[in-house]
């Protein structure tokens, strides 16, 4: 759930609930395009400023100021006892926390922003909505491909296979594995299906049909699991959902597919191969991938 609003010519989000977002990279880079983003999070003691500039992070984040807020609302005794004291702020450094980055707002990023007209903003009703979380960046540790996959020696073959010929035996791996999760049944998912099989490669696009869809898939994917974590574990009044780990198993085997989908269309043919042999849920997928590599080979040289 996020709330936004105005005050002057700056607009504000903020969240109650769910995942973190507002402090992600990839939401942070989508907020400061053509403008900027001053991101303010308060964790326990600590209070941090993060300033995004044209949808990059402002010095690649050098400039990034964390400052130290600790309670003293907390008294040890002698006898090494604790208590806790009646009156007075719990946080006293956090007032002059939060002034120390308006300052450095204002000094290092000429950035002015009135408090007096948030807190007048904040007596306003805010919109309000739920928010579809962003899909996340590639880890830069699954962007490599590895020479091995359940046992099977995707390096050999991928040195020895045509890059045409590899590119549309993953293809065919790919509906293979979208039929096997059901994915291959959602509209926007079967018209890029049906490209790749042209040999196209569609470019998604951000907040597009197949965006949207992918982002819905692990939206329901991260929704469902915490029905099924211990009582102690779940938020406070969290709704409990008839979700058993069957319905989560299946959620989780579409957004992987979706996931393998889009390193197809984004990355190169050997990382997404290993993706897609490695979710791939029939145990005769090796054959199944050495009859498609000889059928393209013979349809190439037909």
């Amino acid at each position: 759930m996020v709330r936004a609003g105005r005050s002057g010519e700056w607009a504000f989000l903020a969240q109650s609930s769910g995942a973190k977002q507002l402090t992600r990279p990839e939401v942070l880079r989508r907020l400061a395009r053509g403008t900027r983003v001053a991101a303010l999070t308060k964790q326990g003691a600590e209070v941090r400023l993060t300033v995004y500039a044209d949808g990059l992070p402002y010095a690649n984040g050098a400039h990034d100021r964390l400052v130290s807020s600790p309670r003293t609302d907390y008294v040890r005794l002698a006898d090494g006892t604790t208590v806790q004291s009646v009156g007075g702020d719990p946080w006293p450094g956090s007032t002059a926390a939060y002034v120390d980055m308006l300052n450095a707002l204002r000094n290092r990023y000429g950035i002015d922003f009135d408090p007096a007209g948030l807190e007048h903003a904040l007596d306003q009703s805010l919109p309000s909505g739920l928010v579809l979380p962003v899909l996340e960046d590639f880890p830069e540790w699954s962007c490599r491909h590895p020479s091995r996959v359940r046992h099977f020696d995707l390096g050999a073959l991928v040195e020895r296979t045509p890059e045409p010929t590899m590119r549309a035996a993953t293809a065919s791996q790919l509906r293979r594995l979208a039929a096997e999760s059901g994915i291959d049944a959602l509209p926007d998912i079967a018209r890029t299906l049906d490209a790749v099989d042209r040999g196209e490669t569609p470019e998604p696009v951000e907040d597009g049909a197949l965006d949207l869809c992918m982002r819905r898939l692990v939206a329901e994917t991260v929704a469902a699991r915490p029905a099924l974590e211990p009582s102690w574990r779940r938020e406070r009044g969290a709704p409990r959902l008839p979700v058993t780990a069957a319905d989560f198993k299946a959620w989780q085997l579409r957004s992987g597919a979706a996931d393998a989908l889009r390193r197809f269309l984004r990355l190169p043919v050997p990382t997404a191969a290993a993706t897609i042999l490695h979710r791939r849920l029939s145990d005769d997928w090796r054959s199944e991938l050495l009859s498609d590599l000889s059928a393209r080979e013979q349809r190439r040289e037909s």
